[in-house]
């Protein structure tokens, strides 16, 4: 079996060649993308098919969304250990204020943080504004 379908079913989602051509498209890509980005990619796809997919995906732990302050979310792969509602990919995201370039920061970790008790932590999210490598030069 493929990887694209093993991932589905392993996140317990229904086969269909749309998913499966969404999933392998962010799986050759691994990079962070948004609905406009994916639309480009897949001219021939639906945008509301799309939309759906990717909160399908997003819901089920195989992506998660990156807040980036514009009016599109944008999307990054999770790794294998997120789960349906939860996304455990404590790193920030780098964003830079001159291409919108968004990049996850995988090589730092946000140490856990303690909330006072009565307190529900539902999300929690990191984004270093500032200049990237290419735009620096």
């Amino acid at each position: 079996m493929n990887r694209v379908n093993t991932i589905l079913q392993q996140k317990s989602i229904r086969i269909t060649p749309m998913r499966q051509l969404v999933l392998r498209h962010i799986l050759q890509e691994e990079a962070v993308f948004g609905l406009n980005k994916l639309e480009e990619a897949l001219p021939k796809s639906d945008r509301i098919t799309l939309f759906r997919t990717l909160k399908t995906f997003e819901e089920k732990g195989i992506i998660h969304s990156i807040p980036n302050g514009t009016s599109e979310v944008k999307y990054a792969l999770c790794k294998e250990h997120c789960g349906p509602g939860q996304h455990l990919d404590f790193h920030p995201h780098f964003l830079c204020i001159k291409c919108d370039h968004i990049e996850c920061i995988e090589s730092v970790n946000i140490p856990k943080l303690h909330i006072p008790e009565g307190y529900i932590g539902l999300e929690f999210n990191l984004t270093i504004k500032g200049i990237c490598i290419q735009c620096e030069n």
